[in-house]
């Protein structure tokens, strides 16, 4: 028997109102064709419950296919996330947090955005989680803890998307169509290749670092240009507007994408912000000494914990571990480790 489109779960979606099952139940409307019709007339309906300007054109087979790519795109990453829910919604229902707060907040955003002529497509990887997905040209690509990464509904007429956090690009080849990304402070322009980027926005530098091929890096709010050959790094301090080349191993640096976190003789200070952003925790040092120690270590799918306790038995510190509180709303705040010199 063939279901009936709801008018109010379609709309609950656009808000960011709904459960998983809601989600596969529109992904089947959209999968199906006989639901087309039904679909567009239901999103005609929804258009009218919007304000927008006057004699604004309804545009409803884009409005369709924004939508449906949007609806599929977020169903291919229901498995594993209800495998998590089965196993830990009664210890951890504040887990479900950031992927309730990137359904919520991307979906909304997307589809107000739908209204503009080009359309745009956001993706967004859950605090402490890795993402990965290919773009429409099967470019893919791997986006760490807290990443935002938006590109064109139109992206196979222009390849470019847009980053804020860090991402790793396996860049299909087309000589007639270059890949582009844009950040704050540079464009990373590259025909096909693998290399990463990291901008975030609560740190001084902009990375990219080359695994293979070649890239051309472009200043936006300073007139510098330069590429990069595989194995090096590009750092670019958002204050000075300056930059540098430096030789690294490009697969130490960017192993974060296949569950590795690979320290070679890098300090304290470093160590703990790329731990931060990955078990998403916050960290403070109390003595700028201890910043300075130098660590060597490769870990993978250690539990924080285990990753602390190492630590501090090869290096001449101590840390606490705060308990999580809760706020007026019922939400846990990040949880807090204080690291100090052993006395």
């Amino acid at each position: 028997m063939k279901d009936r489109v709801d008018f109010d779960l379609i709309k609950r979606f656009t808000e960011g109102r709904y459960a998983f099952r809601d989600l596969k139940r529109i992904a089947g409307w959209f999968e199906d064709i006989r639901y087309q019709a039904e679909l567009k007339s239901v999103i005609s309906r929804h258009w009218d419950e919007f304000s927008f300007e006057p004699g604004e054109a309804k545009d409803l087979s884009h409005i369709f296919a924004r939508l449906k790519e949007q609806v599929l795109a977020e169903k291919a990453q229901i498995s594993p996330r209800e495998k998590f829910i089965r196993v830990y919604t009664r210890a951890a229902a504040i887990l479900l947090l950031p992927l309730l707060l990137y359904f919520t907040v991307s979906l909304f955003q997307n589809f107000r955005k739908q209204v503009q002529p080009a359309g745009w497509v956001e993706v967004v990887s859950p605090l402490g989680a890795r993402t990965n997905f290919e773009l429409p040209d099967g470019s893919k690509v791997c986006m760490n803890s807290g990443t935002h990464l938006k590109y064109a509904a139109n992206f196979a007429g222009k390849r470019s998307v847009e980053v804020e956090g860090e991402a790793f690009f396996e860049v299909v080849h087309n000589r007639l169509s270059p890949f582009t990304v844009h950040t704050s402070e540079l464009d990373v322009k590259v025909l096909g290749t693998k290399f990463s980027v990291s901008a975030q926005p609560d740190e001084d530098n902009v990375e990219v670092i080359l695994a293979e091929g070649k890239v051309q890096l472009d200043g936006t709010r300073s007139p510098f240009s330069g590429t990069l050959v595989p194995d090096q790094m590009f750092v670019f301090n958002k204050t000075t507007l300056a930059g540098e080349i430096k030789k690294v191993n490009a697969g130490q640096l960017t192993a974060w994408k296949d569950g590795l976190l690979i320290f070679r003789n890098e300090p304290l200070k470093e160590v703990v912000k790329r731990l931060g952003r990955w078990y998403n925790v916050r960290f403070e040092i109390s003595d700028p000494e201890v910043e300075n120690f130098r660590y060597r270590a490769t870990f993978k799918d250690e539990p924080l914990e285990e990753v602390i306790r190492l630590i501090a038995l090869t290096a001449p510190i101590e840390y606490k571990i705060e308990d999580r509180k809760m706020d007026d709303n019922g939400v846990y705040n990040t949880r807090t480790i204080i690291i100090n010199k052993k006395k």
